[in-house]
């Protein structure tokens, strides 16, 4: 695949790094210090230059990449660099970091994302695990609409701590597509048991919101 990754912070680099051994890479990042330390270090192309502006993501190539990746600081730069990703260069896949909660409500279709990232935990853990991005990816079942990944963790004395997946009891469009446990990525069945310091990668669909109950009815 060819992805293109707006932002060379923290999540913008893991991604790199952890996808540039299968696919062909590249990282628009504004700050030249800090794209030339990214193509040094991971020998991933980089363009010096904003994500917002449509001739820095015409001279990445986004009108020829399969999947944008939106991962500044700056919610308001990763909403319009997905808007002109989506309704300009028509990417297929294009997922956005959320970096202030409250704006999560603006991640959607119409600002041109595929799947909003609440939670920049879950997936670096998951890259950190060697999951790629066509694996993270393909775990999404991405279609047309809204997608939401977020995470949750179960603490000691947590209700769910002991229950299995089916007694978990998630709304209607919720999924949890991955269980993390220790250093394993499991992806559950129904009778798979929550223990404490699990974490649970829970996708939501257009509209859903995917809360888990407090207690057992």
């Amino acid at each position: 695949m060819r992805i293109v990754i707006a932002g060379a912070g923290t999540l913008g680099r893991r991604v790199a790094m952890y996808t540039r051994a299968d696919h062909e890479v590249l990282v628009i990042e504004q700050s030249r210090d800090r794209a030339r330390a990214v193509e040094e270090e991971l020998g991933v192309k980089t363009l010096v230059g904003d994500a917002d502006e449509p001739q820095v993501l015409f001279d990445a190539g986004v009108d020829r990449a399969d999947v944008f990746v939106a991962s500044t600081g700056h919610d308001e730069d990763n909403l319009v660099a997905s808007l002109l990703a989506k309704n300009e260069y028509k990417v297929r896949k294009v997922i956005a970091a959320v970096r202030n909660p409250r704006n999560r409500w603006l991640y959607n279709r119409s600002w041109g994302v595929d799947v909003a990232i609440d939670s920049a935990e879950i997936v670096t853990k998951l890259i950190e695990e060697e999951a790629t991005l066509a694996d993270v990816v393909t775990l999404l079942d991405l279609r047309e609409g809204e997608v939401t990944v977020s995470s949750m963790s179960i603490s000691e004395g947590h209700w769910a701590a002991g229950k299995t997946m089916k007694q978990l009891g998630l709304p209607e469009g919720c999924v949890i597509a991955a269980l993390l446990h220790d250093t394993q990525i499991l992806m559950p069945q129904p009778d798979t048991v929550v223990q404490a310091g699990d974490q649970l990668l829970i996708i939501a669909g257009p509209g859903a919101e995917c809360q888990i109950r407090e207690e057992l009815a």
